[in-house]
């Protein structure tokens, strides 16, 4: 590890034996700046943050003994890193070559607040998201998912939001700004933290950086627990944080078609009572919230939203809208 290192790399890894060994092997090849990787541990039982140094020598783990969720988790490692600039980076993604010099160049401009890269498949064919669009429901999905990589744009573009799995930020401005929103715990922090990071630049995405992902880790499966309760919760907090009134209720009642959606796709009594408490416990929470932004603010996160049709247009392009017929397989 260098003295002072110009780059902190912050994963939060949950049980991630399985993964994060590549993970943090992909970093120690291919990046340029002089840098340290901090694994902030979440409650892991599979001993997976022992030893890191092992796979990176650069790397240490920061253990926590119970689950402290992902926004908490890249906060604290943000909080304990050195560098000058800081990326979030998912504990199950391989980063390709150079992938943290475009990014650092992006950051060198006082008007680019948040930087990130590609995210594709794990072949490098595929892209899953170039950058990431806000719905009117305030639910988040990358730009282009499924396309071809010869898709990708040719140069740095601006987009509305960046992922946590490929995100780096100036450490002195995430710190100041109060890095992500805890109360999200997880889901919806990108969406969040880049609205609020508006007034200080732009986010833009350079596809010379990249990190192919291994699905199947960190989000756990498609349909689950943690990925109906933690969204469905999240977006009613993200709505009441960041959009005026009239815009507030269109999102709300977005979030209310989306999840009846998703719940005619799975038709299993867990989900609904899943998506019942996400709902409860967002509801409850949409009024604490609320005051956190200024009506302008509010004003200015409500134009970054994408618009309804092209939302569904895209859901469509993907086939998640897609409903089978009472007793289809």
């Amino acid at each position: 590890m260098t003295a002072e290192p110009e780059l902190s790399v912050v994963l939060v890894n949950y049980e991630g034996a399985g993964c994060l060994p590549q993970t943090l092997q992909a970093l120690a090849r291919n990046t340029r700046a002089p840098a340290e990787g901090i694994v902030v541990d979440s409650g892991s039982g599979d001993e997976s943050w022992r030893d890191v140094d092992q796979h990176w020598d650069a790397a240490r783990a920061l253990r926590f003994e119970h689950n402290v969720g992902f926004a908490s988790g890249c906060n604290r490692g943000a909080e304990a890193a050195r560098g000058r600039f800081v990326a979030f980076v998912n504990f199950d993604g391989e980063v390709e070559p150079d992938w943290d010099v475009p990014l650092r160049a992006l950051l060198e401009d006082p008007g680019v607040a948040v930087a990130t890269g590609l995210l594709v498949s794990s072949d490098g064919e595929t892209l899953e998201a170039v950058g990431l669009d806000i719905a009117p429901n305030t639910a988040t999905y990358g730009r282009q998912g499924e396309q071809p990589r010869a898709q990708a744009p040719r140069g740095p573009t601006a987009v509305t939001a960046a992922s946590g799995a490929l995100m780096m930020v100036r450490r002195e401005d995430f710190l100041r700004l109060g890095g992500f929103f805890e109360l999200l715990w997880m889901y919806g922090e990108e969406a969040d933290y880049c609205l609020r990071a508006l007034d200080e630049g732009a986010v833009m995405l350079d596809p010379g950086s990249a990190i192919r992902h291994e699905r199947g880790h960190a989000s756990g499966p498609h349909q689950s627990a943690v990925r109906l309760y933690w969204p469905s919760r999240n977006r009613l907090i993200n709505a009441a944080r960041h959009l005026p009134a009239a815009t507030l209720l269109k999102s709300v009642a977005a979030s209310a078609a989306f999840d009846a959606l998703t719940l005619l796709q799975i038709r299993r009594p867990w989900a609904l009572a899943t998506v019942v408490r996400g709902w409860l416990d967002g509801l409850r929470l949409m009024p604490g919230v609320r005051r956190d932004r200024s009506r302008a603010e509010r004003a200015r996160a409500a134009k970054r939203l994408t618009s309804l049709r092209a939302a569904v247009l895209e859901q469509r392009r993907l086939g998640r809208l897609a409903v089978d017929a009472p007793g289809a397989s």
